[in-house]
């Protein structure tokens, strides 16, 4: 009966570190994509960068390119009075060692505040790391097809769950 004690306890205790670890892990996740989302709610390019891969940076034409494409939407979001009302990061899916990385999705949602009323944006973001979870990199699989993912990235792990794309809800809200 000792026996099994001895036995019992490191395991236990290797369970419970590897659930911390896993725990921990998912809050680094969400901290670094709520940091992420801040920076485009505040139109801070900068902030912004250091949380998207340099593939997709590449992808998208470079970082000036980029920069470009966001003032633009920050401009046309002021220009017909949208803005942001909320912002909200839900939970990691499984993280997946995948080669030299771990990934996981995590669902987003953004709601904007339209002349027209309250537009809701329910999306995937994919997380990547290369540091074993120090330090995330978001994709938005809304922005950035699947299917032209899998060719820029070509290291994403083929058990990723991404759920298919939702259209976008307006709901209609009464003047105050």
């Amino acid at each position: 009966m000792k026996n099994i004690k001895f036995i019992l306890l490191p395991v236990a205790l290797l369970l419970i570190s590897l659930c911390t670890g896993a725990q921990s892990l998912s809050t680094t996740i969400k901290v670094q994509a709520m940091e992420m989302g801040n920076a485009v709610i505040k139109n801070d390019f900068n902030s912004f960068v250091k949380y998207m891969h340099p593939d997709v940076i590449a992808f998208a034409g470079g970082k000036e390119k980029l920069k470009t494409k966001m003032d633009s939407a920050y401009g046309m979001m002021k220009q017909f009075n949208v803005t942001f009302k909320r912002y909200w990061i839900g939970h990691p899916g499984e993280i997946i060692k995948h080669k030299k990385s771990l990934q996981a999705v995590l669902p987003e949602s953004t709601i904007l505040k339209t002349p027209l009323g309250e537009l809701t944006a329910e999306t995937s973001v994919i997380a990547i790391t290369h540091d074993k979870g120090k330090n995330w990199l978001f994709i938005d699989t809304n922005v950035y097809n699947l299917e032209k993912l899998k060719n820029v990235l070509p290291d994403l792990s083929p058990r990723l769950v991404i759920p298919p794309r939702k259209k976008p809800k307006l709901v209609q809200v009464p003047a105050s």
